[in-house]
Protein backbone atom coordinates (compact mmCIF):
# COMPACT_ATOMS: atom_id res chain seq x y z
CA UNK A 1 0.00 0.00 0.00
CA UNK A 2 2.70 2.89 0.92
CA UNK A 3 4.69 1.62 -2.02
CA UNK A 4 1.80 2.55 -4.39
CA UNK A 5 1.25 5.63 -2.94
CA UNK A 6 4.72 6.80 -3.12
CA UNK A 7 4.40 5.46 -6.75
CA UNK A 8 1.52 7.91 -7.70
CA UNK A 9 3.20 10.80 -5.68
CA UNK A 10 6.30 10.23 -8.15
CA UNK A 11 3.49 10.71 -10.96
CA UNK A 12 2.16 13.85 -9.44
CA UNK A 13 5.34 15.12 -8.63
CA UNK A 14 6.64 14.29 -12.11
CA UNK A 15 3.34 15.69 -13.99
CA UNK A 16 3.62 19.34 -12.59
CA UNK A 17 7.48 19.22 -12.84
CA UNK A 18 6.54 18.58 -16.68
CA UNK A 19 4.07 21.55 -16.28
CA UNK A 20 6.76 23.59 -15.10
CA UNK A 21 9.59 23.02 -18.07
CA UNK A 22 6.66 23.37 -20.73
CA UNK A 23 5.79 26.60 -18.85
CA UNK A 24 9.21 27.67 -19.63
CA UNK A 25 9.13 27.41 -23.38
CA UNK A 26 7.27 30.44 -23.59
CA UNK A 27 9.82 32.46 -22.18
CA UNK A 28 12.36 30.56 -24.36
CA UNK A 29 10.45 30.59 -27.63
CA UNK A 30 10.30 34.51 -27.26
CA UNK A 31 13.92 34.80 -26.88
CA UNK A 32 14.40 32.89 -30.38
CA UNK A 33 12.42 35.17 -31.96
CA UNK A 34 14.11 37.79 -30.93
CA UNK A 35 16.55 36.48 -32.69
CA UNK A 36 14.85 35.48 -36.02
CA UNK A 37 13.81 32.72 -35.99
CA UNK A 38 10.40 31.18 -36.92
CA UNK A 39 8.01 28.75 -34.97
CA UNK A 40 9.14 25.66 -37.44
CA UNK A 41 12.87 26.89 -37.60
CA UNK A 42 12.60 26.90 -33.28
CA UNK A 43 10.78 23.78 -32.95
CA UNK A 44 13.48 21.98 -35.06
CA UNK A 45 16.19 23.44 -32.87
CA UNK A 46 15.08 22.21 -29.65
CA UNK A 47 14.21 18.95 -31.52
CA UNK A 48 17.89 18.32 -33.21
CA UNK A 49 19.59 19.43 -30.08
CA UNK A 50 17.50 17.33 -27.87
CA UNK A 51 17.63 14.35 -29.94
CA UNK A 52 21.51 14.69 -30.57
CA UNK A 53 22.00 14.78 -26.57
CA UNK A 54 19.87 11.34 -25.83
CA UNK A 55 21.89 9.54 -28.81
CA UNK A 56 25.19 10.73 -27.06
CA UNK A 57 23.77 9.71 -23.91
CA UNK A 58 22.47 6.48 -24.99
CA UNK A 59 25.30 5.52 -26.79
CA UNK A 60 27.74 6.06 -23.80
CA UNK A 61 25.34 4.71 -21.57
CA UNK A 62 22.08 2.96 -22.33
CA UNK A 63 23.31 0.83 -25.35
CA UNK A 64 20.38 -1.78 -24.93
CA UNK A 65 17.56 0.31 -25.84
CA UNK A 66 18.92 0.07 -29.63
CA UNK A 67 17.42 -3.35 -29.33
CA UNK A 68 13.34 -3.01 -29.62
CA UNK A 69 10.89 -4.83 -31.54
CA UNK A 70 9.73 -3.59 -34.87
CA UNK A 71 5.90 -3.19 -34.27
CA UNK A 72 6.72 -0.53 -30.78
CA UNK A 73 9.25 1.17 -33.36
CA UNK A 74 6.20 1.98 -35.22
CA UNK A 75 3.85 2.77 -32.30
CA UNK A 76 6.74 5.29 -30.95
CA UNK A 77 7.46 6.42 -34.54
CA UNK A 78 3.79 7.26 -35.18
CA UNK A 79 4.09 8.86 -31.27
CA UNK A 80 6.69 11.08 -32.36
CA UNK A 81 5.03 12.20 -35.66
CA UNK A 82 1.85 12.77 -34.56
CA UNK A 83 2.10 13.57 -30.79
CA UNK A 84 5.38 15.55 -30.41
CA UNK A 85 5.85 16.94 -34.17
CA UNK A 86 2.33 17.76 -34.56
CA UNK A 87 1.19 19.36 -31.54
CA UNK A 88 4.27 21.22 -31.55
CA UNK A 89 3.45 22.68 -35.69
CA UNK A 90 0.23 22.85 -35.31
CA UNK A 91 0.10 24.82 -32.83
CA UNK A 92 2.69 27.56 -33.87
CA UNK A 93 0.78 27.96 -36.89
CA UNK A 94 -2.46 27.92 -35.24
CA UNK A 95 -0.87 30.97 -33.65
CA UNK A 96 -0.75 32.56 -37.07
CA UNK A 97 -4.56 33.30 -37.36
CA UNK A 98 -5.75 33.27 -33.61
CA UNK A 99 -4.79 35.32 -30.29
CA UNK A 100 -2.79 33.02 -27.68
CA UNK A 101 -6.12 33.08 -25.84
CA UNK A 102 -7.93 31.45 -27.93
CA UNK A 103 -5.33 28.81 -29.46
CA UNK A 104 -4.19 27.97 -26.03
CA UNK A 105 -8.12 27.28 -24.99
CA UNK A 106 -8.81 24.90 -27.50
CA UNK A 107 -5.11 22.75 -26.89
CA UNK A 108 -6.45 22.54 -22.99
CA UNK A 109 -9.52 20.58 -24.44
CA UNK A 110 -7.41 17.70 -25.42
CA UNK A 111 -7.94 16.46 -21.58
CA UNK A 112 -11.34 16.09 -22.40
CA UNK A 113 -10.35 14.27 -25.33
CA UNK A 114 -7.90 12.10 -23.25
CA UNK A 115 -11.07 10.96 -20.60
CA UNK A 116 -13.59 10.44 -23.50
CA UNK A 117 -11.07 8.41 -25.48
CA UNK A 118 -10.25 6.43 -21.90
CA UNK A 119 -14.11 5.50 -21.40
CA UNK A 120 -14.90 4.93 -25.07
CA UNK A 121 -11.82 3.00 -25.86
CA UNK A 122 -11.02 0.89 -22.38
CA UNK A 123 -14.17 1.54 -20.61
CA UNK A 124 -12.35 3.39 -17.55
CA UNK A 125 -14.78 3.92 -14.82
CA UNK A 126 -14.28 7.87 -13.84
CA UNK A 127 -15.67 8.86 -10.42
CA UNK A 128 -17.62 11.78 -9.40
CA UNK A 129 -14.47 13.72 -8.00
CA UNK A 130 -12.41 13.10 -11.06
CA UNK A 131 -15.21 14.87 -13.35
CA UNK A 132 -15.52 17.72 -10.80
CA UNK A 133 -12.21 18.20 -11.23
CA UNK A 134 -12.11 18.35 -14.93
CA UNK A 135 -15.16 20.59 -14.86
CA UNK A 136 -12.79 22.94 -12.63
CA UNK A 137 -9.85 22.75 -14.73
CA UNK A 138 -11.50 23.28 -18.01
CA UNK A 139 -13.56 25.96 -16.36
CA UNK A 140 -10.39 27.11 -15.16
CA UNK A 141 -8.54 27.29 -18.66
CA UNK A 142 -11.61 29.43 -20.37
CA UNK A 143 -11.03 31.94 -17.78
CA UNK A 144 -7.00 31.62 -17.75
CA UNK A 145 -7.10 31.69 -21.58
CA UNK A 146 -9.24 35.23 -21.69
CA UNK A 147 -11.92 33.97 -24.14
CA UNK A 148 -14.72 35.86 -22.10
CA UNK A 149 -13.67 39.00 -22.82
CA UNK A 150 -14.37 39.00 -26.20
CA UNK A 151 -13.15 37.66 -29.40
CA UNK A 152 -13.99 38.53 -32.92
CA UNK A 153 -13.20 37.75 -36.73
CA UNK A 154 -11.77 34.38 -35.63
CA UNK A 155 -10.39 32.48 -38.63
CA UNK A 156 -11.61 29.10 -38.82
CA UNK A 157 -8.08 27.82 -40.39
CA UNK A 158 -6.56 28.72 -37.27
CA UNK A 159 -9.34 26.69 -35.25
CA UNK A 160 -8.88 23.88 -36.79
CA UNK A 161 -5.35 24.03 -36.61
CA UNK A 162 -5.51 24.23 -32.54
CA UNK A 163 -8.25 21.85 -32.38
CA UNK A 164 -5.88 19.62 -34.48
CA UNK A 165 -3.04 20.58 -31.97
CA UNK A 166 -4.82 18.99 -29.16
CA UNK A 167 -6.08 16.03 -30.84
CA UNK A 168 -2.21 15.67 -31.59
CA UNK A 169 -1.23 15.72 -27.75
CA UNK A 170 -4.44 13.58 -26.76
CA UNK A 171 -2.99 10.54 -29.30
CA UNK A 172 0.87 11.66 -27.69
CA UNK A 173 -0.74 11.17 -24.49
CA UNK A 174 -3.22 7.66 -24.95
CA UNK A 175 -0.05 6.32 -27.06
CA UNK A 176 2.20 6.55 -23.84
CA UNK A 177 -0.12 4.66 -21.74
CA UNK A 178 -0.12 2.17 -24.11
CA UNK A 179 3.63 1.65 -24.42
CA UNK A 180 4.82 2.50 -21.37
CA UNK A 181 3.19 -0.57 -19.79
CA UNK A 182 5.84 -2.83 -22.18
CA UNK A 183 8.79 -0.36 -22.61
CA UNK A 184 10.62 2.55 -19.95
CA UNK A 185 10.12 6.24 -20.34
CA UNK A 186 13.67 7.02 -21.28
CA UNK A 187 13.04 4.78 -24.31
CA UNK A 188 10.10 5.86 -25.37
CA UNK A 189 11.47 9.55 -25.33
CA UNK A 190 14.19 8.68 -27.09
CA UNK A 191 12.48 7.38 -30.43
CA UNK A 192 9.48 9.93 -30.06
CA UNK A 193 12.36 12.69 -29.67
CA UNK A 194 14.06 10.65 -33.02
CA UNK A 195 11.39 10.43 -34.83
CA UNK A 196 10.48 13.98 -34.45
CA UNK A 197 13.61 15.35 -35.15
CA UNK A 198 13.87 13.19 -38.68
CA UNK A 199 10.20 14.06 -39.40
CA UNK A 200 11.30 17.85 -39.20
CA UNK A 201 14.27 17.63 -41.58
CA UNK A 202 11.57 16.46 -43.89
CA UNK A 203 9.53 19.30 -43.13
CA UNK A 204 12.29 21.76 -43.98
CA UNK A 205 13.05 20.16 -46.93
CA UNK A 206 16.17 19.51 -45.47
CA UNK A 207 17.41 23.01 -45.51
CA UNK A 208 19.22 23.00 -41.73
CA UNK A 209 21.55 25.32 -42.81
CA UNK A 210 18.03 27.79 -42.45
CA UNK A 211 18.96 27.88 -38.62
CA UNK A 212 22.04 30.83 -37.92
CA UNK A 213 24.22 28.08 -36.77
CA UNK A 214 27.16 30.53 -36.17
CA UNK A 215 25.48 32.78 -34.06
CA UNK A 216 26.54 31.35 -30.22
CA UNK A 217 22.83 32.85 -29.11
CA UNK A 218 21.30 29.72 -31.03
CA UNK A 219 22.93 27.24 -29.44
CA UNK A 220 22.34 28.58 -26.02
CA UNK A 221 18.47 29.23 -26.58
CA UNK A 222 18.81 26.02 -28.40
CA UNK A 223 20.45 23.93 -25.60
CA UNK A 224 17.68 25.31 -22.74
CA UNK A 225 14.82 24.68 -25.12
CA UNK A 226 16.39 21.31 -25.65
CA UNK A 227 17.15 20.30 -22.07
CA UNK A 228 14.70 22.52 -19.75
CA UNK A 229 11.61 23.04 -21.99
CA UNK A 230 12.16 19.22 -23.78
CA UNK A 231 14.01 16.95 -22.26
CA UNK A 232 13.47 17.19 -18.42
CA UNK A 233 9.60 17.69 -18.95
CA UNK A 234 9.09 15.10 -21.59
CA UNK A 235 10.33 12.25 -19.48
CA UNK A 236 8.88 13.75 -16.66
CA UNK A 237 5.41 13.48 -18.23
CA UNK A 238 5.97 10.24 -19.49
CA UNK A 239 6.55 8.79 -15.87
CA UNK A 240 3.39 10.55 -14.66
CA UNK A 241 1.80 9.00 -17.44
CA UNK A 242 3.20 5.51 -16.62
CA UNK A 243 2.54 5.96 -12.50
CA UNK A 244 -0.97 7.28 -13.38
CA UNK A 245 -2.36 7.16 -16.26
CA UNK A 246 -3.05 9.23 -19.50
CA UNK A 247 -6.54 10.81 -17.77
CA UNK A 248 -5.08 12.18 -14.70
CA UNK A 249 -1.59 12.77 -16.19
CA UNK A 250 -3.83 14.85 -18.57
CA UNK A 251 -5.80 16.79 -16.66
CA UNK A 252 -2.66 17.67 -13.38
CA UNK A 253 -0.33 18.69 -16.80
CA UNK A 254 -3.00 22.46 -16.70
CA UNK A 255 -0.78 22.81 -13.96
CA UNK A 256 1.25 24.56 -16.85
CA UNK A 257 -1.22 27.47 -16.88
CA UNK A 258 -0.60 28.96 -13.59
CA UNK A 259 2.82 28.79 -13.86
CA UNK A 260 3.07 30.35 -17.40
CA UNK A 261 1.48 33.03 -15.65
CA UNK A 262 4.27 33.22 -12.82
CA UNK A 263 7.03 32.41 -15.03
CA UNK A 264 5.90 35.20 -18.25
CA UNK A 265 5.31 37.77 -14.85
CA UNK A 266 9.05 37.69 -13.65
CA UNK A 267 11.17 37.35 -16.86
CA UNK A 268 8.72 39.02 -19.12
CA UNK A 269 6.47 41.60 -17.26
CA UNK A 270 3.22 40.09 -18.28
CA UNK A 271 0.71 40.10 -15.74
CA UNK A 272 -2.55 38.39 -16.04
CA UNK A 273 -5.89 39.86 -15.16
CA UNK A 274 -7.76 39.08 -11.79
CA UNK A 275 -9.65 36.79 -14.17
CA UNK A 276 -6.88 34.84 -15.20
CA UNK A 277 -5.61 34.05 -12.06
CA UNK A 278 -9.26 33.04 -10.90
CA UNK A 279 -8.95 30.42 -13.67
CA UNK A 280 -5.51 29.70 -12.64
CA UNK A 281 -6.50 29.11 -9.19
CA UNK A 282 -9.72 26.80 -10.36
CA UNK A 283 -6.50 24.99 -12.33
CA UNK A 284 -5.06 24.47 -9.17
CA UNK A 285 -8.04 23.04 -7.13
CA UNK A 286 -9.29 20.85 -9.37
CA UNK A 287 -5.60 19.18 -9.40
CA UNK A 288 -5.79 19.05 -5.27
CA UNK A 289 -9.52 17.22 -5.81
CA UNK A 290 -7.61 14.80 -8.01
CA UNK A 291 -5.69 13.76 -5.79
CA UNK A 292 -7.27 13.80 -3.22
CA UNK A 293 -8.99 10.50 -3.09
CA UNK A 294 -10.55 8.02 -0.65
CA UNK A 295 -8.42 4.94 0.41
CA UNK A 296 -10.32 2.15 -1.18
CA UNK A 297 -10.02 4.26 -4.78
CA UNK A 298 -6.20 5.21 -3.85
CA UNK A 299 -5.52 1.17 -3.04
CA UNK A 300 -7.26 0.16 -6.31
CA UNK A 301 -6.08 2.17 -8.42
CA UNK A 302 -2.62 2.27 -7.76
CA UNK A 303 -2.48 -1.45 -7.44
CA UNK A 304 -3.57 -1.90 -10.88
CA UNK A 305 -0.73 0.14 -11.93
CA UNK A 306 1.60 -1.53 -10.21
CA UNK A 307 1.17 -5.11 -11.78
CA UNK A 308 1.01 -2.94 -15.12
CA UNK A 309 4.19 -1.92 -14.63
CA UNK A 310 5.77 -5.25 -12.54
CA UNK A 311 4.91 -6.81 -15.91
CA UNK A 312 6.60 -4.18 -18.44
CA UNK A 313 9.38 -5.92 -20.73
Amino acid sequence: MQKAQIRRWQGVGAVLTAGTGYACMSVLVKGAYELGLGPTQVIALQSWIASLLLFGYVVCFKRGIFKISLRMLVLLVLQGVVGAMGTSLLYAYALIFLPVSVAILLLYLYPALVLAAGVLLWHKKVGRKELFAFILTLGGTTLASGILSGVSGVAWAGIFLALASAIAYATFNLMGEVVLAQVSPLLVMCYTQWACAVSLVVVLKGDVMSIPWQNLQTWEIGFLLATVASIIPFYMILIGIERLGADQAAILSTFELPMTFILAAIFLHEFPTPVQWIGGSLVLAGILLLNWRNKKNEETSNKERSNSYDGRA
